[in-house]
């Protein structure tokens, strides 16, 4: 049993490898520091896969609707606090999502956060991004938090405190500050596919025109192993010659140049593509490629697209956590506002199947209540007109204030309704029960005769409900 102040300390090790304030927890020297920033870099660049599910990432991203919400309502004033320091920007809220969704394959993104004093307020100014490579070394607490980065002296001397930072991370891997990289399990199908494609390049300009074979004549100088020599002059021309536009050759008398063919030519695209397919595997977005070699179903493609929307908007999540956690909550806090119950979140990411949302509300939608902001997310997500929270606000407002009125004069319509016998006749009164009931009065006594007006009389009172039925139902719809 240790004491009260033991149990506040932290017991035990991660197993994390950080040396220095540098991690190197991976066996590969591509992915430790340096060397992984390159890695991903050259990944990012050279493979026409990967670069597909980066704009696939992240244009399924960006296409979301992000706002601020509190569990006080759309009336507490911490909102527009938020809005108005996101208004501040001086960049786009989307060029900053764009490099928040580089920590998907480099495992991390980070960014220093300036703020600016606008009306007596803190408002933020911009998020600078900060490239991978310039990472030096991350500086770690006494408590082994995270206290902050340094950069090679060359890009900033200076220690980055991490109060002056947000730092995105698409997964947590034994609390390592660089997370993991969703491209680590694919470098293994990276490293081969790239290989076989030299291969393959190397194979067509060989096999295209075939291979030069140079025949010696018999006296040929082939024991003196330099490049002076007739064997090491026609080594050099075998070896550098090329079938192009300006291909040409001129040999000594008695020597014989040829291009042979190959008799077995292997055909690469296969393997490649296995490996292309299993790099989109590790990301969900083996849809990308489905079609192209003529095999997949509809219902396939469906499928794997729903596994990707799924994870394209658990990314969405991590971002809007990662940001109500640290620049919203500092915003507020450097403002004096309790940051509690307030959050950034986010519309459905991807793609939304209509109909599901059709059928959905067709069946519960007489048990919701409806707000304006469940319209702005029905009309995002069904690409229609974009609308204000407010102008929406100010509708659901009116059509209740009209439905009220006709709801009154409704009532009164109701309780101007008087006794058959009584004897007051007030021409004033325009209602249908009033005028049938003085017509009733002083209608004769015969049964018949009062028989037909009572009818009359009921059929007089249908149609003016009716009415005002209707009116009520275009006042709630107008």
């Amino acid at each position: 049993m240790g004491t009260r102040r033991q149990l506040t300390q932290d017991v035990g090790a991660t197993g994390l490898s950080l040396k220095w304030g540098q991690v190197r927890d991976d066996y590969l020297r591509e992915w430790n520091m340096s060397d992984k920033a390159k890695t991903v870099d050259e990944m990012l660049r050279n493979s026409s896969v990967i670069g597909a599910l980066r704009f696939a990432i992240e244009m399924s991203v960006k296409s979301v609707d992000w706002y601020f919400e509190s569990d006080e309502g759309e009336d507490d004033e911490r909102l527009v606090l938020a809005n108005a320091a996101l208004e501040n920007l001086r960049h786009s809220w989307s060029d900053h999502i764009s490099d928040a969704l580089m920590c998907i394959f480099y495992g991390w993104s980070m960014f220093t956060i300036t703020y600016e004093q606008v009306g007596g307020q803190l408002l933020w100014r911009k998020f600078k991004p900060l490239k991978h490579s310039t990472l030096m070394r991350w500086l770690i607490a006494d408590d082994g938090g995270l206290a902050g980065i340094q950069q090679w002296p060359t890009d900033w001397p200076e220690p980055i405190d991490i109060k002056r930072m947000v730092i995105y991370k698409i997964r947590s891997n034994f609390g390592s500050p660089e997370g993991e990289s969703i491209l680590r399990p694919a470098w293994p199908d990276y490293y081969y596919a790239k290989n076989f494609k030299a291969l393959e390049g190397i194979a067509y300009e060989r096999n295209g025109s075939g291979y030069p074979v140079i025949t010696l004549p018999e006296n040929a100088n082939t024991t003196d192993d330099d490049a002076t020599s007739d064997v090491g002059k026609a080594t050099a021309i075998v070896r550098n010659i090329r079938n192009d536009e300006q291909s040409g050759l001129v040999l000594p008398f008695g020597w014989d140049f040829k291009f042979e063919s190959p008799g077995n030519v292997l055909d690469f695209s296969e393997p490649i593509s296995r490996y292309e397919k299993r790099i989109l595997t590790a990301a969900l977005a083996q849809f990308l490629v489905l079609g192209q070699d003529k095999v997949g179903a509809l219902s396939l493609s469906s499928d794997l697209s729903q596994f990707f929307n799924m994870a394209v908007d658990t990314l969405a999540d991590i971002i809007a956590d990662t940001f109500t956690q640290y620049p919203l909550r500092r915003l507020l806090r450097l403002n004096g506002r309790d940051d509690n119950g307030i959050r950034m979140a986010h519309s459905p990411a991807g793609d939304i199947d209509l109909i599901q949302v059709g059928d959905f509300l067709q069946k519960v939608g007489g048990m919701i209540n409806f707000t304006a902001q469940d319209e702005v997310w029905l009309r995002s997500i069904g690409n229609m007109p974009e609308r204000s929270i407010e102008e929406i606000q100010g509708d659901i407002d009116g059509k209740a204030q009209r439905a009220a009125e006709i709801a009154e004069r409704l009532r009164r319509a109701q309780t101007s309704q008087r006794p058959l016998g009584d004897n007051r006749n007030d021409d004033s009164d325009q209602s249908p029960d009033g005028r049938m009931a003085a017509e009733l009065y002083n209608a004769p006594a015969d049964q018949a005769a009062r028989q037909k007006f009572e009818k009359a009389w009921e059929r007089k009172w249908a149609a003016f409900f009716d009415g005002e039925l209707t009116r009520i139902m275009e006042g709630v719809n107008a």
